[in-house]
């Protein structure tokens, strides 16, 4: 009877967990998701592929401003043109994708925690390591395909995991598992496959897993997830021919990693620089996770969790550094696996069960202080940019208070208290400085008052064209404009087509109309350090 009880009262307290983390991760992931503009090349290059994907209909070739885009698979683009289509094309919509899939990624981590057995607040503390770790943060509120390919790796390490152990029915996780790897190839190509793939094999070698059952799931699985790309790049075939599916298939894979694709080359130890900081604050935590993780294999006698996560973080992070193109948002799927290691870690101690409290105690005082500082940061911030005196008070004072909170449970010594504390001093520090700190500066680099004034020009009835465009340029125009716009890449075209009587107006940088003298000019745009000029149809010839 007392089984009963103690199981009941254990799935009732996971359950409590469960819902609080996910409320806690929506409100982190949606609370002022539109409030910042789009911003940057990759976010207004996705919004304008999936913005023209609605539009035109074709859910086959990706395309911006008209141009083949084919640097990725589909299947984002799918999804947030679908967004778009229900609710419409803003900043909140075109994120849409982006947080749903970093909540459902923290609620992953939790089931994953606790089916291995951990406590329901080693899990919830996982979860909430995952969702304020300071990339998945941010990555969860932008417009980019990352977060996505983050849920389907993690949800495919996750079934396999479970389709290994001697479960009743094992046939739905070797569905999830092959689904999920598939989701993943779909998102972003071969490094989909590369990620889980390459961690899973080296686990399974490591833990002197030789069942053919197993090793058949992991090579027919893999196998099985390139279908559903056959089956879209034998459309993209069709209808664009070989030279796409060998950009697709060559290019944005393999020339990547081997560096004959130029872009994002960065050296070996290029992660060691980007990872602490990105993972901050946990990162000061991964000492105590990792003397977690000692302490168990030295208990030969049971059976361990932790060499799966430490084989998800750690071979793909070679795998990655190996690679020749490299960029920081690259490493989000490994965060999952870092999370679950100082979750698990940071629970045992709370829990007082097996990490050493000084292992513990030490990067939770100076995570205390932190939460002190950074509130002060923001009041200077503030004093910097000249904003009013009454912003000061309400983007230091509530996390102030927590942070003293917080620090005062620590110093005590009530550990669990902190942690509790640190739930709503992170949730709110982070929302203050992503809503109230970084606006008014995301807004000098917003493009939508460039196209705004562009629409005004339109209802003149004045055509608007491009003139050597960027890619952002390109995806800003489709996605504020809703329609694809003329593009002009050469001197001479441009002069004709200014010159056919038609009231007409281009959109160049100004480094570009070094080539064009005596343009006439509109007004002038200072965007994210480029100054953007809107000419009007009077040039001469160049002598």
């Amino acid at each position: 009877m007392g089984c009963i009880i103690s199981e009941t009262y254990n799935y009732r307290k996971t359950s409590i967990y469960f819902l609080f983390l996910v409320v806690y991760a929506s409100v982190l992931f949606f609370a002022g998701l539109g409030h910042r503009p789009l911003l940057g090349p990759d976010e207004l290059r996705v919004a304008g592929i999936a913005a023209e994907m609605e539009m035109s209909g074709d859910p086959v070739v990706p395309r911006l401003n008209s141009e083949p885009f084919l640097e990725k698979p589909p299947l984002y683009f799918w999804a947030l043109s679908a967004i778009f289509n229900l609710f419409g094309e803003n900043s909140y919509t075109a994120r849409i994708p982006s947080a749903l899939a970093a909540v459902c990624g923290v609620a992953l981590v939790f089931i994953f925690v606790r089916s291995t057995g951990s406590s329901p607040l080693s899990a919830l503390i996982a979860g909430f390591v995952l969702a304020t770790s300071a990339e998945y943060f941010s990555l969860g509120r932008r417009c980019l395909i990352d977060m996505m390919l983050c849920l389907f790796t993690t949800s495919a390490m996750l079934c396999f995991f479970h389709a290994t152990r001697f479960l009743p029915r094992r046939s739905p996780w070797y569905a999830g598992f092959v689904l999920s790897m598939s989701c993943a190839v779909m998102t972003k190509g071969l490094v989909g496959l590369a990620i889980p793939s390459s961690a899973l094999f080296i686990w399974l070698l490591v833990k002197k897993n030789f069942s053919c059952r197993v090793w058949y799931l992991l090579l027919i699985g893999s196998a099985l997830s390139f279908i559903p790309a056959a089956i879209w790049i034998g459309f993209l075939y069709n209808d664009l021919g070989w030279n796409a599916v060998h950009e697709i298939a060559w290019s944005n894979n393999f020339g990547r990693f081997t560096g004959s694709y130029r872009h994002h080359v960065q050296p070996f130890w290029y992660y060691l620089e980007k990872f602490p900081s990105q993972f901050f604050p946990w990162t000061i935590f991964l000492p105590t996770a990792f003397m977690q993780y000692f302490r168990e294999i030295r208990e030969p006698k049971k059976e361990s969790f932790f060499l799966f996560p430490v084989a998800w973080f750690a071979v793909p992070f070679l795998l990655l550094s190996i690679s020749a193109g490299k960029r920081g948002l690259y490493l989000l799927p490994l965060y999952p696996a870092a999370a679950i290691l100082v979750g698990a870690a940071v629970g045992a101690g709370l829990e007082g069960r097996k990490a050493p409290t000084q292992w513990l105690s030490i990067p939770s005082q100076i995570l205390a202080a932190v939460t002190i500082l950074v509130p002060l940061a923001f009041v200077g911030v503030c004093i910097y940019s000249k904003r009013s005196f009454w912003v000061w008070p309400l983007v230091s004072l509530p996390g102030s208070c927590l942070g003293l909170w917080a620090y005062r449970r620590v110093t005590r010594k009530d550990l669990t208290g902190f942690f509790k504390a640190l739930l709503a001093v992170l949730l709110i520090l982070y929302l203050t400085f992503d809503i109230g700190i970084t606006t008014p500066f995301d807004q000098e680099k917003s493009y939508e008052p460039l196209f705004q004034y562009c629409q005004r020009l339109e209802s003149e009835g004045m055509q608007v064209v491009l003139f050597k465009p960027s890619e952002r340029i390109r995806g800003a125009a489709v996605f504020y404009l809703r329609k694809t716009i003329p593009v002009f890449k050469e001197e001479e075209n441009l002069r004709n087509f200014l010159h056919s009587g038609k009231r007409v107006v281009a959109i160049s940088e100004k480094k570009s109309l070094e080539e064009l003298e005596n343009s006439d000019v509109m007004k002038h745009f200072r965007i994210d350090d480029e100054t953007y000029v809107l000419v009007k149809n009077n040039f001469s010839d160049r002598r």
